[in-house]
């Protein structure tokens, strides 16, 4: 067959015209069906034998090479033109291994005394860095790019009320267990095993990081345990139970755990190592929240998602990142768990159900993407319901002028402070008692009751020059919090004046910052 006038050759590719020696039906949405016979144009050329080629009705598609015959005139320059995309291929594989290896030992260079098989914890990076990514930040109302109203708040007409704020992934996790974790040697003084979690789309983190504490045994440090019952003795800090919320739908939508051990260094300074990561995702092929389901997830060992850019240079080799339990009965379920712990495979075992109908009312006023502990989830949304009230009352929102408004200037260090946020849960949840049935119906008196609870106790806590600043993980410093904690709230009980004036309480320097606040631009 005689090369067509239409056929060209550039640097950049090589166009030319070719006959089907066998009929092929396409299997895939991208590949594109031919009878024996049918001339086709190759527009592209690929190294893996399907090339992309445009029928007579102009369709396109991928189409296997060997079906094809090549006119003898084009067949060196076809060969040619295969092996420079083959070094090309090969180039953007080693590329991104290089880049991968560069990326899995520079932890090795600027952290060497890290046991093998540890690494920084990427989202404990994020998190020293600055304070964007904490629950506070978060809840933060920020002004949207016109300026004249905020992204998140609105309200209901003529009431004046927040408005619910649902978004397409609402949904509840529980992270029940973790298994066989990688435990560091005994040089290492382990302060807190923990799960660091947040939405990630393989590629940026798109939320607050959430952090849940783990329970163990010093006789098995490698099983990691989840309060999944809440009492009030118990910190939210340690809810396994966690509700996400998001609005940010991509595709590749997940949670990206990872599971971090604080531990004490040489010279007592408290530092963070991550044992492993998972990655589980949200959304169905077709876009949809996944259904409630409990899953069982491997952990990776190596830096988040540098398997799937692996896999980006190897794409013939499937990636394994979960073990996903289908609804069977406790028999088979129990079997499967024997098959896998004969593995010792490092995992973690995670559910993902929906929230009941109250939950889903508290949760729509929450920002349009939020994750945090389920026992605080009524207690978030009273703290949005009183945000949005005091914004209302402002004259202006100009991002220039300050919001004088001691709660609003509290509220986001309080979130970000889990044992303030258990005090203050504690002393909400006592508060309740005291009320009628008809006053608990009332969201007005209920946050009257809360602003006056909040400037009482956790306004006061805030800035008492007793209460050492907060360090997630170093436990000697959260004893010394608690304590001090205890000790103010119980002051009131021993005396009749107002706990603010308290003569036992030594406070910091009033400040500005502690009694009014500024409206920023959302950054993200």
């Amino acid at each position: 067959m005689e090369e067509s006038p239409s056929s060209k050759q550039s640097d950049d590719t090589l166009v030319f015209e070719c006959q089907a020696m066998h009929s092929f039906e396409a299997e895939e949405e991208n590949e594109l069906s031919f009878e024996q016979g049918d001339m086709l144009t190759i527009t592209r050329l690929r190294s893996d034998g399907w090339w992309e080629a445009t029928n007579t009705s102009e369709q396109t598609g991928l189409v296997p090479s060997t079906f094809l015959k090549v006119p003898d005139n084009m067949k060196s320059l076809v060969k040619n033109a295969v092996e420079v995309e083959k070094e090309r291929k090969s180039d953007i594989s080693s590329g991104i291994k290089n880049l991968i290896k560069k990326n899995l030992s520079l932890p090795v260079k600027e952290h060497n005394t890290l046991p093998k098989g540890f690494r920084p914890s990427k989202l404990f990076e994020e998190v020293n860095e600055s304070s964007y990514y904490s629950l506070g930040n978060f809840m933060v109302p920020k002004i949207d790019e016109t300026g004249l109203s905020f992204e998140d708040i609105h309200y209901e007409k003529p009431s004046g009320l927040l408005k619910q704020n649902p978004a397409p992934l609402q949904r509840k996790i529980n992270i029940i267990a973790a298994r066989h974790i990688p435990e560091p040697p005994k040089e290492f003084r382990v302060r807190s095993r923990h799960i660091r979690m947040c939405f990630h789309d393989g590629n940026r983190v798109l939320s607050n990081i959430h952090t849940v504490k783990a329970k163990w045994n010093e006789s098995s440090p490698r099983l990691w345990m989840f309060n999944l019952k809440l009492s009030s003795m118990d910190s939210c800090a340690e809810d396994g139970e966690i509700f996400i919320k998001s609005d940010k739908c991509v595709p590749t939508l997940g949670i990206l755990f990872e599971l971090c051990i604080s531990y004490e260094d040489k010279n007592e300074i408290i530092q963070e190592m991550c044992a492993g990561w998972v990655f589980m995702k949200l959304l169905n092929d077709s876009g949809e929240p996944v259904k409630s389901k409990t899953v069982i997830l491997k952990v990776q060992d190596s830096v988040p998602f540098a398997a799937y850019l692996s896999h980006l240079s190897s794409p013939g080799k499937p990636i394994s990142s979960s073990f996903e339990l289908p609804n069977v009965n406790r028999g088979k379920l129990g079997l499967f768990k024997k098959i896998i712990d004969k593995q010792k495979v490092s995992r973690i075992v995670v559910s993902i159900s929906n929230p009941d109908r109250a939950s889903v009312q508290h949760i729509s006023y929450f920002p349009s993407t939020l994750i945090g502990p389920w026992s605080c989830i009524s207690l978030i949304a009273l703290c949005r319901k009183i945000t949005a009230d005091d914004l209302l009352n402002q004259s202006a929102y100009d991002s220039t002028e300050r919001v004088s408004s001691p709660l609003l200037a509290s509220l986001p260090v309080m979130l970000n402070e889990a044992d303030l946020l258990d005090a203050l849960r504690v002393s909400w949840a006592l508060k309740l008692k005291t009320f009628d049935t008809d006053d608990l119906r009332t969201d007005q008196m209920k946050k009257k009751a809360f602003q006056d609870l909040f400037l009482r106790t956790i306004y006061v806590l805030l800035n008492s020059n007793g209460l050492p600043p907060y360090v997630f993980g170093d436990s000697a410093t959260e004893k010394t919090r608690k304590s001090e904690i205890d000790r103010i709230l119980n002051l009131p009980n021993s005396q009749e004046s107002c706990l603010a004036l308290s003569d036992e309480i030594e406070f910091s320097p009033i400040s500005i910052n502690k009694l009014s606040t500024r409206m920023f631009f959302n950054s993200s």
